[in-house]
């Protein structure tokens, strides 16, 4: 038998610009960030280092995929 341990990434939420931006936890005390692009607390958010707000965007030219400033793609869609 093998037992899986899943741990989920926790979910920051970030405001402003580069250079200038606020990074705090989630108010919902341990919301994480699924794979999907969705964390606990119904917010948009990055599955591979849980930012989400000003980090995040949807540039043209990538089929709807969010972008996040970590560098990382992933599709929004459930």
């Amino acid at each position: 038998m093998t037992a899986t341990i899943e741990i989920g990434i926790p979910h920051f939420k970030t405001a402003g610009f580069v250079g200038a931006h606020s990074l705090e936890r989630c108010e919902d005390p341990g919301c994480t960030v699924h794979a999907d692009g969705h964390a606990e607390c119904g917010r948009l958010a990055c599955p591979a280092c849980g930012f989400s707000g000003s980090n995040l965007t949807v540039p043209e030219g990538l089929g709807g995929l969010v972008q996040c400033t970590c560098g990382h793609l992933f599709s929004a869609e459930h």
